[in-house]
């Protein structure tokens, strides 16, 4: 894992209840985590990662991004139903979680643009 190439500021939000000033429960996206990241194109949604047609559906590589963080405790804990990533003003749904190998040095993150369906 090249550290250095972790350049690019990541936010895991949380699916969570919140309650508003009238006691109301509603779900919503509460910050959850803040790290560094490498993001890259993602070969196990899109391909090659430059776009690729697959089942009739064209996917830009700026539509499906990996993240790869450092292990930690919080990231653990990310599930891809529970979770979703902020990035540069930009919200992407987790599609999978790979903890690489088990060895606890980094999470990679395989993530889609939300809306993209």
């Amino acid at each position: 894992m090249n550290i250095a190439a972790m350049r690019v500021r990541v936010t895991f939000q949380k699916n969570t209840a919140i309650v508003d000033k009238y006691g109301n429960h509603k779900t919503g996206w509460a910050d959850y985590f803040s790290c560094w990241a490498t993001a890259g194109s993602n070969n196990a949604v899109s391909g090659t990662g430059s776009g690729s047609e697959s089942t009739g559906v064209v996917i830009r590589s700026e539509e499906s991004l990996s993240f790869t963080c450092r292990w930690c405790s919080e990231l653990a804990a990310v599930e891809s139903t529970k979770y979703r990533i902020v990035c540069e003003g930009k919200t992407y749904n987790i599609i999978y979680v790979n903890p690489m190998g088990f060895k606890h040095n980094s999470i990679k993150f395989s993530c889609e643009l939300e809306g993209q369906s």
